[in-house]
């Protein structure tokens, strides 16, 4: 399919930039499957209750690690009415033991026709997106589903809104409808087990979002800019050697400046509020294979690729001032030189070089 261009208006293809080697390479990876976990997903007896779930009957003990969600449920939330609007229905599957609903027009056999028993033998199998209702957080669902062999690597969780959605060291991420709340699975091999496997998921995804028309910067080590407002975030997690990214990403609405730490966060600003139209599942899908690609071209084919390099392209704030907050150094004006190679942030304090491998970074307003 030809790449698509987010713009002040809405996603749409563009009529230049991608070659045809591009198009093959991205069709060969075939269109994700999208599932909707409309049942939801119990959390296991032993796990804490995370709150009863709505419309259910007064005293219900029933709790859930994902509520259920039913397509018209979910036709009803901001976005999600656009991206169903292309898909033609819903079929019962089941997926590592889990009752999912699975899109029709990605189940057909290879004359056309509904084939609601398995894909196409000749068609690229995708991973799945797979969506999910209200929930504790997308890292928890998709770690639950990793484990019962429903996520493979590529495939996504993708949650309608969070009770319990987690930042960078645990923080809360607020998590009301409308914006991105997904758990990538990645390879646990390569680039993402080692130290830089933040800033090389950081490089992809600043690729992705510039290749859409959206120039996205990296605040280190792990937040996503438009101009000096945050749109989005990303953190990993490593669990029984299954990796999560999880990112969140601001497309509608934003955290209100009372819900940041004063003096250690910079503003917060969504998607819309820049006049960029978009949807949470058609962006979700453009992001995941444009990053995916340019893993797979630069990574798998090419050999290898300096994700440090490609990510200092995106670096923001380069040769301005900073007051960095936490970290080795304690809080300091300074000056952000780039990266080094191991991902740590070159900055200048008092005349002097410095690596930060952690702590917050603000700009000095100019």
């Amino acid at each position: 399919m030809p790449r698509e261009h987010v713009s002040g208006g809405t996603v749409r293809p563009e009529s230049s930039g991608a070659t045809s080697g591009d198009t093959a390479s991205r069709k060969g990876q075939g269109a994700p499957v999208v599932h909707l976990l409309h049942e939801g997903l119990p959390l296991p007896p032993a796990e804490p209750s995370s709150g009863a779930v709505p419309g259910l009957p007064a005293g219900d003990a029933a709790r859930w690690m994902a509520d259920p969600l039913s397509p018209e449920a979910l036709r009803g939330l901001p976005g999600w009415a656009d991206d169903l609007s292309v898909i033609a229905g819903f079929t019962p599957v089941t997926v590592g033991g889990a009752p999912m609903l699975a899109t029709f027009h990605e189940w057909a056999d290879c004359t056309g026709a509904p084939a609601v028993s398995r894909p196409c033998a000749s068609a690229p199998v995708a991973p799945p997106v797979i969506v999910c209702g209200p929930c504790s957080s997308s890292l928890d669902v998709a770690h639950a589903l990793a484990a019962a062999g429903a996520l493979p690597e590529w495939g996504a969780v993708l949650a309608v809104s969070q009770r319990a959605g987690r930042g960078q060291l645990r923080r809360p991420w607020e998590s009301p409808p409308g914006n991105i709340y997904a758990a990538l699975r990645l390879p646990a091999v390569g680039v993402f087990a080692t130290e830089t496997a933040a800033i090389a998921l950081g490089c992809l995804f600043a690729e992705a979002f510039n290749a859409l028309g959206v120039p996205v910067q990296l605040k280190w080590p792990n937040d996503l800019l438009l101009g000096d407002a945050k749109v989005g975030g990303m953190l990993i997690e490593e669990k029984r050697g299954v990796v999560l990214a999880g990112i969140g990403i601001n497309v509608v609405s934003a955290p209100p400046p009372q819900a940041l730490r004063q003096g250690w966060a910079v503003p917060a600003a969504s998607l819309v509020g820049h006049g960029i139209s978009a949807t949470p599942l058609t962006l979700w899908r453009h992001l995941v294979e444009e990053s995916r690609f340019c893993y797979e071209a630069q990574v798998l084919r090419a050999g290898g690729a300096d994700f440090v390099s490609c990510a200092e392209k995106h670096l923001a704030w380069v040769g301005r001032g900073v007051v960095v907050h936490g970290g080795e150094v304690g809080d300091c004006p300074g000056r952000i030189l780039g990266l080094e190679p191991q991902g740590g942030l070159r900055i200048v304090i008092s005349g002097r070089e410095h690596i930060l491998r952690s702590g917050s970074i603000t700009p000095i307003p100019s």
